[in-house]
């Protein structure tokens, strides 16, 4: 960007006009007004800026030029389009921001306006052709987006004092009182319209030690209206508290009325004054369920917005006698609401100073009970008060670590007090101020939630009326256009009826909402001015794709209306009133509907990670942001999870959410690539309400949905989805749903689940990667305890893949990539199966002791380990599996490890010589093996030749420089102890273990120096015994065969894309025949009736075999028939009874015969009824 003009413009004519004509098109990006003796640039100090006036708002004009063309298309002519926009200047330094894209440039800008004199700059880029499209495309890393760190002084929430930066504010404005009786003024002990204009204002303070002769409850009630001086003697505030005690009668609602209200008024009072007067009187001769009316309710409930009063409203137990006022018949909802609201309060006072004296506590309680202080102004006032000023509070609020989000409440809502004085004194500059801290606080997380519920105050939002009427453009006018906006993002500020006066109000004209925009707040406003029916016609229009930003705005109101009036009112009442609402409107199947909804906005968030991109998305100036299509469905899930349980969805609607949840898990987890701030905080609770929903529906039909979800990663559903992460989410989700303990309180019902989704979960477990796969069965081991044995069953299921996968491997002519496929396949199993028994959890020793002595897991093990040895193939996770096994022998119960496991695993340590680290002791841990093994198992050829490899592969080691896997010096003491254990052996009826083969005697001399030199010397007499008993073939050593390397898990299979991409259809066909030709093989049948089924060897059968019963022509074991034997068949009178079927057509002839289709005739389908079954039911079948 740069800078592609400078002048000083003055307009002419009757229309204040002023042009400029660039010389060639520009891309304008920004225009820089200068106030009045400014100087715009600093090497250049003789140019001086003469803008005048001060402030006005200008109108300004591009001519829109084309830039873009089209090689294949003629080239566009230029046009006399003008592109209007405004601006409003407030004065000072002023950067306004232009975007006019790529595609368009200007050669004329035209300003109009009420202005003398204006200096400008404007900065952008001289406009060129588009260049042609790359025809190759070069990834590259995109740069990280680190959000800018709050500046300190704007962070009160890691200040030292939060209320230093309110402190700041008030001393830009002169006289200002301190921030105590800022508070009480703004919020509680309003002055009255005579009392600013009085020169003593604002220090107005009561004469306390005044004592009529008429000194009554009344009479203290407006004594109390103004605040007391904070040096006022504690003797004066305890003769007011006596006389206030003395002046107490007998019970009635007006004396109740004027207690509650002086205790109201001395709440935000001097901190002696309302422990005093709340000491004297007795509560509960003053308060009880008969005396307390609606206005008695409000007062109590802003006085208990003090922990003094609430603590001692509690002690008197004031909330037993209103939930004894609530139960009464006939009482008044309003009245209902508000004794509620008073209880919730004093119990919320307890969750709040809990969590200030104990900071490492959870803060949730605690933050929404600051929410309940927020939402009225006096309570408001009466808790910052305290906040700040409370002896035992407000230390402890600045010191303690971990009350960070209450100090940054006690900051947004001091800066609100600071601003609300300033407004009213008023004074520009501390008003400016505190905007400016709002519009930095509107962009941060967390202070924005704060700050915005705390503006829908009514105070704030008439403040913020009152600054937009002004016709001059001023900087609090534009800064309070800016907050108001924003604050109208959330859509639950519309729940503010404040608000939704002011929207309602809002005339054209302004300087940064244009008329678009304020047309769409007005349409937001009526919605939720107009009440339920309205808010119902919403929610049930079908939503179009994509969504636009106006039409989720739209829904989002619309949900959050819905939700507060379903959580209105006693419970069960929201909904009443909102299925009233929906049959008035002859509509039915409220969660259908927001199903439906809810899908659309799971496609949209979908489409942002698709792989193939989707033309509708290309638009994406009018699309809805991704955070926002996250948080509408969150909140349309939320009212989903409050509807279900009182109107449960049909089944194939219940598999929908379910599916709907999946995705919006996904795209919750892929939010955190977007690195934004917004998306994340907004993720992380779509996945709570993702939980909560799947939680709350049947088990058994979640866990069967989610697992053929994670199943199916090539069906169509699937095809846009990276399957891996589909997969992934999947398991978090089941592994969410299955309980967190065996005796959680839904444990029972998912185990009883179990056993009827076995095929699905099966399918599922071959979709997992191995580390999915060791979580899944861990969780399914520690729910089932052993009593139903499912992990059990899924790691029989394993080996089985194990063993075939290997007889794959050892078969010949395998194709290189299935070769690489199945090897991969062997690794994980291999990894999995090690991971399930390494560990001394219950589980794994279950695992472990099921694989290693139950026969047939035992038989599938022992097998796989001897069909990895016969072919000669080896990996890391093969060793580290057999050494878990084996050191495990001595828990696994008296039985002991199935003998045949222990002799191949003893065989497996001694091929390990050869290719693992000495640190993995593969010697020692082979003799553990083989000590296990019985003499009738053992089988000496194959014991002698491992072990003559791996002595072979020690002497190499002992006579080579080079570094190698073994290592003699660590290995020596286990080699003699395992030869001693061979000499054994031998003495005991296996001779042939005495001779080592493939190993010489020269080389078995040498390796026996080795051993020497490296064994202490009480181990000569057993190394020369073992000597003198073993013997050795005299000739050569015999080479050692090459090992076939399993890659590791984690490796990447690289396949033929030639034959992944092959139709499946000519795939089956060229594995049937050997010449790629179909049917031109031996397996391809001529069908026959009944249909002939061959076994493993090749014999025929007769299907269904209760055939040879029936027919009486039947004389051998089968009978194939030909053309119409069968039909003679059914000629015998014993065939004719009761029988009603057709002649029918053989096989033979129904394949060589000509079919001709009738012709299909299109007829009217007579249009389906409304639903009739109500709110939430389906038509009577379900899927």
């Amino acid at each position: 960007m740069m800078l592609l003009h400078w002048s000083t413009l003055e307009p002419a004519g009757p229309s204040n006009l002023a042009a400029l004509r660039f010389s060639s098109p520009v891309r304008v990006r920004s225009l820089r007004i200068f106030p009045k003796d400014a100087i715009p640039f600093a090497e250049q100090p003789e140019i001086v800026s003469v803008t005048e006036p001060e402030a006005f708002v200008l109108d300004i004009f591009f001519n829109a030029h084309p830039i873009f063309s089209d090689p294949t298309k003629q080239k566009q002519k230029a046009t006399n389009v003008l592109v209007p926009t405004s601006i409003a200047y407030a004065g000072g330094y002023a950067d306004f921001p232009v975007d006019m894209g790529t595609e368009v440039a200007s050669r004329l800008m035209i300003v109009r306006g009420n202005f003398i004199k204006l200096s400008i700059a404007i900065y952008g880029d001289v406009a060129s052709e588009l260049p042609s499209t790359p025809s190759s495309y070069v990834p590259s890393d995109l740069p990280p987006l680190n959000p800018a760190p709050l500046s300190p002084a704007l962070d009160p929430a890691n200040s030292e004092d939060p209320t230093a930066l309110t402190c700041n504010l008030l001393s830009l404005i002169p006289d200002a009182p301190p921030l105590p009786l800022v508070i009480r003024l703004m919020f509680c002990l309003k002055p009255a319209n005579d009392d600013w204009d009085l020169p003593e204002f604002p220090y107005l303070h009561p004469d306390l030690d005044e004592d009529p002769d008429d000194f009554d409850l009344d009479y203290a009630y407006q004594l109390t209206s103004q605040p007391v001086a904070e040096d006022v003697p504690v003797e004066s505030l305890q003769r007011f508290a006596d006389r206030v005690a003395d002046a107490i009668g007998p019970k009635s609602e007006a004396q109740s009325y004027l207690v509650a209200g002086i205790l109201s008024r001395v709440a935000c009072q001097h901190r002696e004054l309302p422990r005093l007067l709340i000491d004297r009187i007795d509560i509960q001769a003053v308060f009880d369920s008969s005396s307390m009316d609606e206005d008695t309710l409000d007062h109590l409930l802003i006085a208990a917005a003090n922990p003094d009063i609430a603590k001692e409203l509690n002690a008197a137990n004031l909330p037993k006698e209103l939930e004894i006022l609530i139960r009464s018949p006939g009482l008044d909802p309003y009245v209902k609401r508000a004794a509620q609201r008073v209880i919730d309060r004093l119990c919320g006072w307890d969750a709040l100073l809990a969590v200030i004296q104990e900071p490492d506590l959870s803060f949730a309680p605690a933050r929404g009970v600051l929410r309940d202080l927020g939402s009225d102004e006096p309570s408001f006032g009466v808790a910052l008060h305290a906040l700040v000023t409370h002896p035992d509070l407000a230390p402890t609020i600045i010191e303690a670590e971990g009350l960070i989000e209450l100090r940054a409440w006690v900051g947004v809502a001091c800066v609100l007090a600071a601003y609300a004085w300033a407004d009213s004194v008023p004074n520009e500059l501390c008003r400016s101020r505190a905007f400016g801290i709002m519009r930095v606080w509107q962009g941060v997380p967390h202070y924005r939630e704060i700050l915005n519920h705390l503006l829908l105050l009514r105070q704030m939002i008439f403040r913020l009326e009152c600054m937009m009427d002004d016709d001059t453009p001023t900087r609090s006018g534009i800064h309070a256009e800016h907050v108001l906006y924003d604050l109208t993002r959330d859509p639950r500020a519309f729940l503010s009826p404040h608000l939704i006066k002011c929207l309602l109000q809002l005339q054209p004209g302004f300087s940064v909402i244009n008329d678009t925009e304020r047309a769409t707040l007005r349409s937001l406003a009526l919605l939720a001015d107009d009440g339920l029916p309205v808010t119902l016609e919403k929610l049930v229009q079908p939503l179009a794709r994509p969504v636009s930003a106006d039409a989720l705005r739209t829904l989002r109101v619309a949900t959050v209306l819905l939700a507060h009036e379903l959580d209105s009112g006693d419970p069960g009442t929201g909904e009443w009133t909102t299925l009233n609402a929906l049959w008035a409107q002859q509509t039915h199947g409220l969660p259908l509907h927001l199903l439906a909804v809810l899908e659309v906005l799971a496609a949209d968030a979908q489409a942002r990670f698709s792989f193939h991109p989707q033309a509708t998305l290309a638009n994406t100036s009018s699309n809805a942001r991704f955070a926002d299509i996250l948080s509408g469905a969150d909140q349309v899930l939320q009212v989903l999870a409050r509807l279900i349980p009182n109107h449960p969805l049909p089944g194939r609607a219940a598999h929908g959410i379910i599916n709907v949840v999946a995705d919006l898990f996904a795209c919750a987890d892929a939010a955190d690539t977007f690195n934004s701030p917004d998306c994340a905080s907004v993720a992380q609770a779509l996945r709570g309400t993702c939980v909560d929903v799947v939680r709350a529906l049947d088990p058994e039909l979640v866990l069967r949905a989610l697992l053929r979800r994670g199943a199916d990663i090539a069906g169509a559903s699937a095809a846009a989805q990276d399957p891996v992460r589909r997969a992934h989410h999947a398991l978090s989700l089941v592994d969410l749903v299955l309980p967190l303990s065996p005796t959680a309180p839904h444990g029972d019902t998912v185990r009883r689940a179990l056993p009827r989704i076995l095929p699905e979960l099966a399918e599922f477990f071959r979709a997992l990667d191995v580390d999915g796969l060791t979580h899944l069965v861990r969780r399914l081991a520690e729910l089932d305890g052993g009593v139903l044995g499912i992990a059990e069953w899924l790691v029989l299921e394993e080996l089985r893949t194990l063993c075939a996968a290997l007889r794959v491997l050892a078969a010949d002519e395998t194709p290189p990539d299935l070769w690489a496929v199945k090897a991969h396949q062997v690794v994980v199993a291999l990894r999995l199966l090690h991971d399930l028994m390494r560990g001394t959890a219950p589980e794994a020793l279950r695992i472990v002791a099921f694989v290693g002595v139950e026969p047939e897991p035992a038989g599938l093990l022992t097998m796989a380990m001897n069909l990895l040895l016969v072919n000669r193939v080896a990996s890391q996770e093969q060793v580290e599996l057999a050494q878990v096994v084996v050191e495990s022998s001595g828990i696994v119960g008296t039985a002991g490890l199935d003998r045949n496991l222990c002799f191949a695993l003893a065989l497996v340590f001694l091929r390990a010589v050869r290719h693992v680290s000495p640190t993995l002791k593969p010697i020692s841990h082979a003799l553990d093996a083989l000590k296990q093994v019985p003499i009738k198992i053992i089988e000496p050829d194959r014991l002698s030749t491992e072990l003559g490899d791996a002595l072979l592969t020690l002497a190499s080691s002992a006579t080579s420089s080079s570094c190698t896997p073994a290592d003699i010096d660590s290995e020596a003491p286990a080699a003699l102890a395992l030869l001693e254990w061979l000499v054994d052996r031998s003495h005991a009826g296996l001779p042939q273990l005495a001779t080592l083969r493939g190993i010489s005697t020269d080389t078995f001399a040498q390796l026996w120096d080795a051993f020497a030199d490296a064994l202490p010397a009480t181990s000569r007499t057993a190394l020369e015994h073992v000597r003198m008993h073993l013997h050795t073939a005299p000739e050569e050593d015999v080479a050692l065969g090459d090992l076939n390397l399993l890659p590791q898990p984690t490796s990447d299979v690289r396949v033929s894309l030639r034959d992944l991409l092959r139709p499946q259809s000519q795939t089956q066909q060229q594995q049937q025949s050997p010449d790629g030709v179909a049917g031109a093989g031996p397996m391809a049948l001529r069908p026959t009736t009944p249909p002939h089924a061959r076994g493993v060897l090749s014999m025929v059968t007769v299907s269904p075999p209760t055939a040879l019963l029936r027919s009486p022509a039947v004389t051998g074991l089968t009978k194939t028939y030909v053309a119409n034997d069968f039909r003679a068949l059914r000629q015998t009178p014993s065939a004719r009874q009761n029988t009603s079927r057709l002649p029918s057509t053989h096989v033979d002839e129904f394949q060589t015969s000509t079919m001709t289709s009738p012709v299909m005739m299109s007829i009217p389908i007579p249009v389906m009824p409304q639903n009739p079954y109500g709110m939430g039911l389906g038509p009577p079948f379900s899927s």
